[in-house]
């Protein structure tokens, strides 16, 4: 599991196994320690290290969209 910071959000990508030998992505995004957004990566991987990467990505993304939506600003685009 990794994390990161994105503005008020704390994100938190990682990977469970979708059937043998194949992995999946996730990600849940947290404010406060209170649950914001979860969500499951469709994609299945080979290897634990490539969902758990997309999982991260796909967080930082939605982490991003949810600062811009708020606050009206991309912490990304700085």
């Amino acid at each position: 599991m990794t994390h990161r910071k994105i503005g008020y959000f704390d994100v938190e990508g990682s990977c469970y196994v979708a059937k043998p030998g194949r992995w999946r992505g996730k990600y849940v995004i947290s404010e406060d320690g209170e649950e914001v957004q979860e969500k499951l990566c469709t994609t299945l991987h080979e290897n634990e290290e490539d969902a758990c990467a997309e999982g991260m990505q796909l967080g930082i993304e939605a982490a991003r969209r949810l600062m811009k939506e708020r606050e009206g600003f991309d912490p990304g685009e700085v």
